[in-house]
């Protein structure tokens, strides 16, 4: 056990029970990060109703009025502390938010020597931030995914020159591969940059044993014989994390696979936002295209995912942006077989293309292509999966990562 304990302030605005990736991580995170000397408190805020994953949780947040504090709930052993916030995105909902963190961190009796923010870089938070370390918090960011600079020249100059700014406020950026790490040093910030990878944790996710029955039972429960195969993708059905591109891919290889399936887990788009509500119209248009609508599977966000990992004989990740998908590793620890296609950030520490999974252009009959040579070739599939397995056991150990993190608060903490 470490001499000095540490108090972290992990905050975000969107946290359990909304599904993302990072956050959900964490929460996995931070009973290990306990057991380090890491106490860990988290200040969120209340979501869009629409993008729950437990509607029982609203019962209870509509009681209370907008900027209200809602008492703290304990999820995995850490307190979750809830500021009310409005639906409608705007300064309102980042200024009660921001508010609420400083004022978090200044109640007596508490004092958290590092606070991580963990949401979209938070330019516009630099009087809130300002607050914080005058108090002398250390503070710092997890980079997750890559910053947007979209709009014209001088819309993207002015973002760039606020991101700089931003950077003087900050004590560490926490980067989750060293593409990231490089491309916050692309945006010109010049805080300290940490690069720490996702960790992995090797028991929880591990290849499926000779007769594994849950396995077994999963599939059955998807309707597959034993000469099926299951080829799967995990993440939020919405445009960045390319569902249309693998259905039209699944519109080929139903054709030529009449035994393959798949499974597309993860939160359903929502239908009353335009650009979802297209998005929606268009899956499922592909959907009927196919002529196998019965073989697609969706879930829905599940909390077993390592079950439906150890179901499946292939795993497909096709997205437009994406930072560091630790999906992709989990499925690599599965000693499933991964096909990606490009993003611009994608990492080095994934592993090898063409040696620790495959990386096939953005092209649906390419895409067909190399599945349906996976499906045809299963001495190629369990090789392919074996290397991807031994790469993350290499690089990726979760206790390794935990390690990093507990020694990166400690020496914040004493800044």
């Amino acid at each position: 056990m470490p001499d000095q304990r540490v108090e972290l302030c992990f905050t975000c605005q969107h946290f359990y029970p909304i599904h993302g990736g990072g956050t959900l991580r964490f929460l996995r995170y931070f009973p290990e990060l306990r057991r380090r000397g890491v106490n860990t408190r988290v200040v969120t805020a209340t979501p869009k109703a629409s993008k729950l994953i437990d509607a029982d949780y609203v019962r209870d947040w509509l009681r209370y009025p907008i900027g209200a504090t809602i008492p703290a709930e304990p999820i995995n052993g850490v307190p979750v502390h809830r500021i009310r916030l409005p639906e409608k995105k705007g300064w309102r909902r980042l200024i009660l938010f921001n508010n609420e963190i400083v004022r978090f961190c200044s109640q007596p009796g508490y004092f958290p020597q590092v606070v991580q923010l963990f949401q979209a870089l938070p330019h516009r938070s630099i009087p809130w931030l300002m607050r914080l370390r005058r108090r002398g918090i250390s503070v710092c960011y997890a980079y997750t995914s890559p910053a947007k600079l979209q709009g014209n020249v001088i819309k993207r100059l002015i973002r760039r020159w606020w991101l700089r700014e931003l950077s003087r406020h900050l004590d560490c950026i926490i980067a989750v591969s060293a593409e990231m790490g490089r491309h916050v040093r692309m945006l010109g910030l010049k805080s300290r940059v940490e690069v720490i990878p996702n960790g992995v944790d090797l028991t929880r996710f591990r290849p499926a044993a000779a007769g594994d029955s849950t396995r077994r039972l999963l599939r059955e429960s998807l309707g597959l014989t034993e000469s099926s195969t299951l080829i799967s993708t995990v993440g939020s059905i919405i445009p960045r994390k390319g569902t249309d591109l693998l259905l039209e891919a699944w519109n080929k290889i139903a054709m030529q696979s009449p035994h393959a399936h798949l499974a597309i887990v993860g939160t359903r788009f929502q239908s009353g936002q335009s650009e979802e509500g297209e998005f929606e119209k268009k899956i499922t248009a592909l959907l009927a295209a196919s002529g196998a609508a019965d073989r697609v599977h969706f879930p829905g966000f599940v909390k077993d995912i390592e079950n439906y990992l150890r179901a499946s004989d292939l795993f497909i990740f096709t997205p437009l942006k994406e930072g560091m998908p630790n999906v992709v590793l989990e499925a690599m620890a599965s000693a499933v077989p991964v096909i990606l296609t490009p993003f611009p950030t994608l990492p080095e520490d994934l592993g090898r293309p063409g040696q620790d999974f495959l990386l096939i252009e953005r092209q649906p009959q390419a895409l067909a292509s190399e599945v349906e040579r996976l499906i045809r070739d299963a001495e190629y599939r369990r090789d392919l999966g074996r290397r991807g397995r031994a790469w993350v056991e290499r690089t990726m150990d979760l206790d390794h990562v935990l390690d990093r993190y507990a020694a990166l608060y400690r020496e914040l903490a004493q800044r």
